[in-house]
């Protein structure tokens, strides 16, 4: 406690110096806090989401893959088109366990709806895994076709009334937020009314035309059995020119590839800060160790081991990187937390979804942050910190004079 009583008044002693270092490390400090919050909720929101997710496979029309993981990534309204009839032949392929059809439409400005160009599903409770097993709430009575289920961002609560193209539903259940748009935004309602609203809204003249026609479908999701092998049913399914198939897999592929594009920047110039730091302090603590070469003959003179000069300049370096690193997390919440809404509206832009980390695990990254601060702190110094501490003292009191 002696020592380090000491190294903070040493540091007292030149406060100027002192606050420069301790900011340069907090810029660093705080880099790496932020981004390791925002990748850590992006992989959360994959994890998460996917696993909850229930399809292994996806199978869409040719043509619509970017819009697809548009619409599965963010909640992005989608519309594409294929025939029910596929349904069969995806059924009759040797490990396929399940088969269920989905339906997108999106409602049009007018009167006749409760909201426009809310992305609304239709989707069939007798062959579904996807929807149903993961409601968070729902009303005490089974689901019947005039009722709604929605996504975890939607405002409405159970047993509210929404309505579409003059088509009232019941909000029967409501989704646990996943972090995956198309379950977070979306409106979930029965297959056979999203083809009665196809008809419905051929009576508004303001509504525009769906493009489809009753018993064609947006969306196969196929489940794989235990015993069978994901690629080599995707790959069967592949070889129909009609369609594309999508996985789990090209999906956090191709969202780890954005985010990475995103932020290799602001990694690299973290580890340039912190191999900068590392130098800059390296080159600091020598000159601190020059202009007080009396001081540390004298402190010799009076008895004080090697070890204990070299545990005081280590000591001086760890609490004035230590410092900087609090102080570059507590900056990196306050910005994050000021931005929050802008950092969730950019990553959905490039399809990227995320949901914040519980504080938790926001605290584990803080703390990894400050512990790598301090790392770069006691390495800067080591070596000035060696060599001071094996100056001779009547050496070190002459050349300090």
């Amino acid at each position: 406690m002696e020592l380090l009583a000491l190294a903070l008044k040493n540091l007292r002693r030149k406060p100027f110096r002192t606050f420069a270092l301790a900011l340069a490390v907090a810029v660093a400090g705080g880099a790496i806090f932020s981004t390791s919050t925002v990748m850590w909720g992006v992989e959360r929101s994959l994890q998460r989401g996917f696993s909850r997710f229930g399809a292994d496979i996806l199978v869409v029309p040719r043509g619509a893959l970017v819009s697809m993981k548009s619409a599965l990534l963010t909640g992005e309204p989608s519309a594409f088109y294929m025939k029910a009839s596929l349904m069969d032949e995806i059924r009759s392929i040797s490990g396929v366990a399940r088969v269920s059809p989905q339906v997108f439409l999106t409602s049009a400005e007018g009167d006749h709806c409760i909201i426009g160009n809310a992305f609304l599903i239709g989707f069939d409770p007798a062959t579904d895994f996807t929807v149903m097993p993961w409601l968070l709430q729902k009303l005490k009575r089974p689901l019947t076709e005039n009722d709604a289920i929605v996504g975890g961002n939607n405002p409405y609560q159970l047993g509210e009334t929404v309505y579409f193209y003059g088509q009232t539903f019941n909000v029967y259940g409501k989704l646990e937020r996943t972090g995956i748009g198309l379950y977070d935004n979306a409106i979930f309602i029965h297959i056979e009314k999203a083809y009665q609203l196809l008809e419905l809204s051929k009576q508004f003249s303001d509504a525009p035309p769906m493009g489809f026609a009753r018993g064609d479908v947006s969306a196969f999701l196929v489940q794989v059995s235990n015993t069978a092998n994901v690629n080599a049913v995707r790959f069967i399914l592949s070889r129909n020119p009609a369609v594309k198939v999508v996985t789990a897999g090209n999906i956090v592929t191709s969202v780890r590839q954005n985010l990475a594009a995103l932020f290799s920047g602001t990694l690299i110039l973290s580890a340039v800060l912190i191999v900068g730091n590392a130098l800059m302090i390296s080159a600091i603590f020598s000159s601190i160790i020059n202009e007080r070469r009396k001081e540390l003959g004298l402190l010799r003179a009076l008895g004080a081991k090697k070890k204990t000069i070299f545990r005081l300049f280590v000591s001086e370096s760890g609490l004035l990187t230590t410092l900087g690193g609090l102080v570059g997390v507590v900056i990196g919440v306050v910005l994050l937390r000021a931005y929050a809404h802008t950092i969730g509206f950019h990553l959905e832009s490039m399809n990227i979804p995320f949901l914040w980390p519980p504080w938790p695990h926001v605290g584990l990254v803080a703390l990894a942050s400050v512990l790598l601060s301090l790392l770069v702190g006691l390495i800067g110094a080591a070596y000035p910190a060696l060599a001071g501490s094996r100056m001779e003292p009547y050496d070190a009191i002459r050349s300090g004079e």
